[in-house]
């Protein structure tokens, strides 16, 4: 298995579900569970990740504040 990095970083907004959401993806309707993140491209695309893989893959940007819960982005 051949391991890849990003070659520039990726901006996203993204919010920590507090209770079942579903959404609207490229793939079609999914549900968001609590505690999972809803995740918005710069292209405007939607998708759905766990808390883990999240907080694995995904920082805040230190310059911007955050004024209400767990939100990443503008």
């Amino acid at each position: 298995m051949n391991t890849f990095r990003t070659r520039r970083p990726l901006l996203v907004n993204a919010t920590q579900c507090l209770h079942p959401t579903l959404i609207l993806t490229d793939s079609g309707q999914r549900k968001a569970y609590p505690g999972d993140w809803i995740i918005e491209g710069e292209n405007h695309e939607r998708y759905i990740v766990d808390n883990t893989f999240f907080q694995r893959t995904f920082a805040p940007i230190p310059w911007e504040s955050s004024s209400e819960g767990r939100h990443y982005g503008s």
